[in-house]
């Protein structure tokens, strides 16, 4: 998924290691953890000790989402957001806060009553629970979750994820099937509503991970009749199927949510929804400002929280002062690349100089040092299954820029396009401080920050002018399959638009290898393999910088109770907040 606001340096944002042991009902942070599936689980979600309903929760940000569809949705932050607050799924995640601070993540069934009934992993049933419904109180049926599945086939929602639009069909989904707009009338190949309680899949060939892929917004219910068509579904037309409802949408500005009186805690597992309204407030800029109210905690400032990390500039007084009790504090499951677009810059020593001479030090020491990362040198994460620790480019943190001079000695280099996510001063100091790294080695460097909410939709366009690209991706759910598999897989995988491979590369040998280890049935097999493979391709194809691993450091008001760093999404959690 790819990465949002939080990490606010080069993009925009498992386990994490703790200073302070939350209780329940407490704001901290989390450590370690483990991962079950519960067939069994009913609604209402279990209460969390000392929690009470009512109040107005703020969200503080920077960045508006890339797009509030929640089929074109790929942003960590989004997910989570129209997960826990706006929307529904087939399956969803509950993370249980253990009382030693470690979280117990369940995947359990949210509209439907389990994960999925299966006897060969390529076909799934589904029955959906009873009382389910939208926010005019119409009853969601299997159909309204056929739809909004077909619609992910559209070429408007294409940003979102890919599996269950290619596992029901192949690699390039589209030429089978167009979605509803273009093919009115029919739905998704694969997909049967026998009656308005059932829904199954029929796959191309066994994925026994589907189940998580269910929990992504892909099958999100979306009533037909209600969708105004193609890039229209991204305002307060949205229907609400969870707790909370669209009252309003300024895009780039504000969000604000308020009660669905038509969803039923009984029938959900996942969420408490204490808090009368949810606002998220995109017109804070300036973070420094921004962590500076979070430390006075003064007014409507003590019911809110921080969606982005704090910056360099307010560390120290945030650390060393009495607002380091409210923090929120973890590393992240999301790792930031400065993509090398292989179709322009098509020799691999070209690329490999600009590993060398990038400069993870300064990068690091802008977003604010071990508080805000650490440095990378793989394309997994340290959270993804299977990783292994290597460095194909052993360096200074500074850079190496002798090393990259001599790579490209007697070479001639065109200048290159830097395309970045602008939006907050140290976005624009990070970028600075790369083009200068790379500078230094020789490297002629043209900036072209892009739009920071539309960043990944310019950047996704195939055949991009852009040469060195941005981007922050974290796993969509436990598998390195949704890593390297996304970032690295070329051939079909990389469509017109809605691209999530932004270095391009398309490498048959690979993508050989990435469909090898997909059908492994033993995942301690496959994390090894996709391990080898990560080392492979830095090593010999070089097609993009690791920047750094992110953690995340934010601060809520004193009036937040049960804000944590959420494993799955890499954000402080809205799943259990509630106001004192």
């Amino acid at each position: 998924m790819l990465i949002g606001t939080l990490a606010v340096a080069l993009a925009a944002t498992g386990c994490t290691q703790t200073t302070n042991t939350p209780t329940p009902g407490t704001t901290g942070n989390t450590a370690g953890g483990s991962f079950t599936v519960d067939d069994k689980a009913v609604g209402p979600a279990p209460e969390i000790q000392g929690a009470k309903k009512g109040g107005t929760l703020t969200i503080l940000g920077s960045t508006d989402l890339d797009r509030h569809d929640p089929q074109a949705d790929y942003r960590g932050d989004g997910i989570m957001l129209y997960n826990q607050l706006v929307t529904r799924t087939l399956t969803t995640y509950y993370e249980e806060i253990q009382p030693d601070g470690t979280i117990k993540t369940k995947l359990v069934g949210d509209l439907a009553t389990s994960t999925g009934e299966t006897t060969d992993c390529k076909t799934y049933k589904y029955t959906l629970r009873d009382g389910i419904k939208f926010e005019d109180g119409s009853a969601i049926t299997s159909k309204d979750i056929a739809y909004g599945v077909s619609r992910s086939f559209d070429d408007s929602t294409a940003d979102g994820p890919h599996y269950i639009q290619q596992w029901l069909t192949s690699s390039d989904y589209q030429a089978t099937y167009k979605g509803p707009y273009k093919e009115a009338g029919k739905i998704a190949p694969g997909i049967a509503t026998p009656d308005d309680k059932t829904i199954t899949f029929t796959l191309q060939s066994a994925h026994c991970d589907f189940p998580m892929a269910a929990a992504l917004l892909t099958t999100v219910p979306v009533p037909q009749a209600k969708d105004p068509g193609p890039n229209k579904y991204d305002s307060d037309l949205i229907v609400a199927s969870g707790p909370y409802m669209i009252e309003s949408l300024i895009r780039g500005e504000k969000l604000a949510l308020v009660r669905n009186p038509n969803w039923d805690p009984a029938t959900d597992p996942a969420r408490h929804a204490y808090p009368d309204k949810v606002t998220f407030d995109w017109t804070a800029k300036d973070l420094v400002v921004q962590s500076k109210r979070f430390v006075s905690d003064t007014g409507a400032d003590q019911s809110a929280l921080q969606w982005d990390a704090v910056p360099t500039e307010a560390l120290a007084e945030v650390v060393n002062g009495p607002a380091a009790s409210r923090a929120v504090e973890g590393d992240t499951v999301f790792v930031l690349y400065v993509n090398i677009n292989t179709t322009r810059v098509t020799d691999v020593d070209v690329r490999r100089a600009l590993i060398y001479a990038y400069n993870q030090d300064a990068v690091l020491k802008i977003i604010g040092g071990d508080k805000a990362g650490k440095p990378a040198s793989t394309i997994m994460g340290p959270t993804v299954p299977g990783y292994e620790k290597f460095d194909a480019y052993p360096k200074p943190a500074v850079g190496d820029p002798e090393k990259a001079k001599a790579l490209l000695k007697g070479k001639t280099v065109n200048p290159l396009k830097f395309c970045y996510r602008p939006g907050t001063p140290t976005r624009e100091a990070t970028a600075a401080a790369a083009k200068q790294a790379w500078e230094r080695a020789g490297f002629k460097i043209v900036m072209a920050p892009t739009d920071a909410t539309t960043h990944y939709t310019i950047v996704g366009t195939k055949g991009t002018a852009c040469d060195i690209i941005t981007s922050g991706w974290g796993q969509d759910y436990p598998s390195a399959a949704t890593v390297l598999g996304v970032l690295m897989k070329g051939g079909n995988n990389i469509t017109p638009t809605g691209n999530q491979n932004l270095s391009y590369f398309d490498n048959p040998e690979v993508n050989a290898e990435l469909d090898r280890i997909a059908a492994l049935t033993d995942p301690g097999e496959a994390g090894k393999a996709y391990a080898a493979l990560d080392k492979k391709i830095m090593t010999d194809f070089a097609p993009l910088i690791p920047s750094y691993y992110d953690h995340q450091y934010s601060l809520t008001g004193s009036k937040v109770g049960g804000a944590y760093l959420s494993g799955l999404w890499g954000s402080p959690s809205l799943q259990n907040v509630w106001i004192k």
